[in-house]
């Protein structure tokens, strides 16, 4: 059944006349006649008797005008519906970034698509384990995460989005925080707390710490949980090192201090990485294009 027949055949209800009918749809009036006299060989029944004051709907129009006018607003509804997803304004999309990422950047990043995007619906996963296993197997469109050196680039590509970098933290008024040229040597008999001694973090300051040819600190404490630890670390004289957007939000209130260390080992790329090869729905452009928009914004003001 073709909908412009039933969408011609509430007119006629509607005007009363088929001259009337015609000039509201923008046709002429043998074509709208032959409209609906199509309807009703289709339907096989008499939808319309001629009268002197126009045309008057039959038991079975009348029957029908319902069902019509939901079949037209429904299928209004699909075509703006099939719009928004092609333009990516409406969708679903999965997104995954292990737990600093999650709290401290999607938040911001979230927000401003709610502003923009206010119908597109953003399912969010923060895991540590597995990311990019899951991201290969489907379980995400996209993350969010650090790009290693041995980033797995088979099945995978990534995108730059910004470079963040790892620094000194300590509370706001440590004795450290007074000097105002830190040296290496100066960190050799402080108190530290790491996340775990086999992270990437880790790795890099063991680097950093064997290119000057100096001992390696050693963490009298480690502590798995970004809060704790960071609340360990405001709250007494341990130092660590800690991704600068991990404590951004509490240097800029002034409980901890985040101090550079001047190595490119400490820099930390941070990008969109997703599977290679496969075309991204207009929701997951719309999320990728706002991420980049807003963190070339963010790069900016990091540097």
């Amino acid at each position: 059944m073709d909908l412009r027949h039933l969408r011609n055949m509430l007119a006629v209800i509607e005007e009363g006349s088929l001259g009337k009918a015609a000039q509201r749809l923008n046709i002429s009036q043998p074509a709208l006649t032959k409209s609906i006299q199509r309807l009703e060989e289709h339907l096989g029944v008499k939808l319309f008797e001629r009268v002197s004051r126009g045309m008057k709907p039959t038991f079975y129009a009348q029957s029908l005008q319902g069902y019509a006018k939901a079949a037209c607003v429904g299928m209004a509804e699909a075509q703006s519906r099939i719009a928004s997803l092609r333009n990516g304004t409406e969708g679903l999309i999965t997104v995954a970034a292990p737990p600093q990422i999650a709290t401290e950047l999607l938040p911001r990043l979230l927000v401003r698509l709610a502003r923009e995007r206010p119908k597109l619906h953003v399912r969010i996963v923060s895991q540590n384990k597995d990311l990019f296993l899951d991201l290969l197997d489907g379980h995400f469109d996209v993350v969010i995460a650090m790009m290693y050196n041995e980033f797995p680039n088979e099945g995978l590509e990534r995108e730059w989005l910004f470079d963040d970098k790892l620094v000194l933290a300590m509370r706001a008024d440590h004795p450290l925080s007074e000097k105002a040229n830190l040296r290496p040597e100066d960190l050799l008999d402080q108190k530290w707390v790491f996340a775990d001694s086999n992270t990437w973090n880790q790795h890099r300051l063991r680097l950093y710490f064997e290119q000057l040819g100096l001992p390696v600190p050693v963490a009298q404490m480690e502590c798995r949980d970004p809060a704790v630890l960071k609340a360990v670390v405001s709250t007494s004289d341990y130092i660590s090192v800690i991704a600068n957007l991990g404590i951004e939000r509490e240097v800029k209130r002034g409980v901890l201090r985040a101090m550079e260390i001047p190595s490119p080992l400490m820099q930390r790329p941070i990008g969109i990485i997703r599977r290679s090869g496969e075309q991204m729905s207009p929701a997951i452009k719309s999320f990728v294009q706002i991420a980049q928009d807003m963190c070339g914004t963010h790069a900016v003001a990091a540097h």
